[in-house]
């Protein structure tokens, strides 16, 4: 039903080419692509701060795209997006969910971590660049065969280390 692989490494292009989008998307791959039935979900776990402008809490991700466990997991939309948008109707709509995951943005390739379903999506609100509060949805979503445990530590690592240096 996929051409991915579980826990394999892709790039954007990798999945540009395995969709056969006849050709290179990767440009615009970035969060959410939705390519006919199928939607893709791209999430860096620790995102690096590397703009002095953004008006986020040092050391903090940019989104709290977390796994709960082996089986539940966080996502939050681009801000903007809200519940109602078409961003995250193409998401909500799609016939199949894929979720990339990669540890950093040292890492140029996405562990394919299969697919899920959404079991939940709340509108929330998030301060953009410039301080002003824009609207964005939160979606916890169950993945369809459970996380391997080795996989989910190496992408949970470091966490304990970075909240103790804030």
């Amino acid at each position: 039903e996929t051409p991915f692989v579980m826990y394999e490494k892709y790039s954007r292009r990798d999945v540009s080419l395995l969709m056969n989008c006849g050709k290179d998307l990767s440009s615009t791959m970035y969060g959410m692509k939705r390519i006919g039935d199928d939607v893709f979900i791209f999430v860096t776990y620790h995102m690096e701060q590397t703009d002095e402008d953004k008006n986020y809490v040092v050391g903090m991700p940019d989104y709290a795209d977390v796994f709960d466990d082996n089986m539940i997991f966080r996502w939050d939309s681009q801000i903007g997006k809200g519940v109602d948008s078409s961003y995250m109707q193409s998401v909500t709509t799609a016939k199949r969910k894929h979720l990339f995951v990669k540890k950093s943005d040292a890492e140029s390739n996405f562990y394919y971590m299969g697919q899920f379903y959404i079991v939940d999506v709340k509108e929330a609100e998030k301060e953009n660049n410039k301080g002003k509060k824009e609207a964005i949805s939160k979606a916890r979503v169950k993945m369809q065969h459970p996380v391997r445990d080795d996989l989910l530590r190496y992408l949970q690592s470091g966490i304990a280390i970075e909240e103790n240096a804030v």
